[in-house]
């Protein structure tokens, strides 16, 4: 850990205070050196791409207030950009030169304050609280969600159960959607990596 610069203006016009980070298994990677990149000319990233905090400056432009509940959204578009780049695919990059937020070349919101764009804040109904800071997590899933009903939309199709892999928050978020559908969910884990079980 070391003491970071009190976000610079050139990062965003609203400055929020952080109230919760989430930690997932992205961070892991990027702590263990796997994976991640620092922002150009620096040696470090600043962690925490799942993100909650307080508008306490709105900046000039209109839409936020202080005191809003904010979450940051973590993924930058090819400055290029690429073709899906520039119909707001973002997250559907084609040839990788996006950026995000505490993940690649941009550092992310694990600090006491943080700066971003008013085109990149999502505002948070107040009756979430902390729950605000699983947005994120929430979005990806249901990004796949919407991925697989637009394949599937393009022929006769009458889906009744869906495998979901893997495990943690994803799953669980994957779950709750599924509860939503008709869909009958089916599960299938990973066994723990855990060989000492004292």
């Amino acid at each position: 850990m070391e003491d970071v610069p009190e976000p610079d203006l050139h990062d965003g016009s609203v400055l929020v205070e952080a109230i919760a980070v989430g930690v997932c298994g992205t961070d892991v990677e990027i702590v263990e050196g796997h994976y991640g990149w620092a922002p150009p000319g620096k040696t470090r990233l600043v962690l925490g791409h799942e993100s909650l905090g307080r508008v306490v400056d709105p900046g000039p432009t209109g839409g936020l207030n202080k005191g809003d509940l904010v979450v940051g959204i973590v993924r930058r578009p090819d400055p290029v950009p690429c073709p899906n780049c520039a119909v707001g695919e973002w997250d559907m990059c084609r040839n990788g030169q996006y950026t995000e937020r505490g993940i690649k070349q941009i550092d992310g919101f694990m600090s006491e304050h943080w700066r971003i764009e008013p085109e990149y804040t999502m505002k948070v109904d107040r009756s979430l609280g902390l729950l605000g800071v699983l947005l994120e997590p929430m979005t990806v899933v249901t990004k796949a969600w919407e991925q697989v009903i637009a394949v599937g939309q393009r022929a006769f199709w009458e889906p009744r159960t869906v495998l979901v892999t893997g495990q943690g928050r994803s799953a669980f978020w994957r779950r709750s959607l599924e509860c939503s559908t008709a869909w009958r969910s089916t599960f299938s884990t990973a066994p723990s990596q855990d060989t000492n079980p004292s």
